[in-house]
């Protein structure tokens, strides 16, 4: 096989496996659980964004940092749209406060990029969630496809106590439930003291018992010995 011949066909299996690998319908998304917090970050190139939101205003086919950054609250909304949440099988919301970080070194420096630049050039878009309750178990689900497209995927990876779960997500996959497995601590409330028992009432001495029968005894003798007009008056 001749030198141009070799040339020929490395270029076009190059170019066979790059169709196959689709690297602009990739994105990650990266979840961290913990007991009353959960943190997600996901990670598009800049062709998936304005697949689902209007970033070029000006519509020169160039993407400015201006550009980029006033179409920051627009994305959000869409995530919140459209990646569907539950924590504890009741559903919950991103919310619309996303940290946005450019990965590319000296962004606010960065000149309008044209369109042949929108695959390589990456964000992540990171949310903190905390709960009130402990997280047992979250639900996130994909509804993205109708933008960009049956080809897109998703490397979903869960991180928790050190362990890493994969999960890829796509169009006939888009939803994953993680099970936490967190325990709730035993209760610390304090128990409450058992009342101590009422003390006894104390015994009546022999001398108390006689005393009292000798005062009631006086007390019938005299009222015997009253004139009989003054027990009169007494007994009314």
């Amino acid at each position: 096989m001749s030198r141009k011949r070799i040339l020929i066909f490395k270029t076009l299996l190059l170019a066979t496996a790059t169709a196959w690998a689709h690297p602009e319908d990739q994105c990650e998304m990266h979840v961290k659980p913990a007991p009353h917090a959960l943190e997600a970050r996901f990670t598009f190139n800049l062709l998936t964004v304005t697949k689902c939101v209007r970033v070029d205003a000006d519509g020169d086919g160039l993407l400015s940092v201006g550009e980029l950054k006033a179409a920051e609250p627009a994305f959000t909304r869409y995530l919140n749209e459209h990646i569907k949440l539950k924590v504890n099988a009741k559903p919950a919301v991103w919310g619309e406060k996303a940290e946005y970080h450019y990965l590319w070194p000296r962004f606010a420096a960065t000149p309008p990029l044209g369109e042949e630049e929108y695959a390589g050039r990456h964000l992540d878009v990171t949310f903190v969630l905390p709960q009130e309750a402990l997280l047992e178990a979250f639900s996130i689900r994909f509804e993205v496809f109708g933008q960009t497209g049956p080809r897109q995927t998703i490397r979903g990876i869960f991180e928790q106590d050190g362990q890493v779960l994969e999960v890829p997500l796509s169009l006939q996959k888009p939803q994953h439930t993680y099970q936490t497995g967190f325990v709730a601590p035993p209760s610390q409330t304090p128990t409450k003291p058992a009342e101590a028992p009422a003390a006894p009432e104390p015994p009546i001495s022999p001398s108390m018992l006689a005393g009292t029968v000798l005062a009631v005894f006086l007390l019938a003798l005299g009222y015997r010995h009253l004139p009989k007009s003054r027990r009169s008056q007494s007994g009314r």
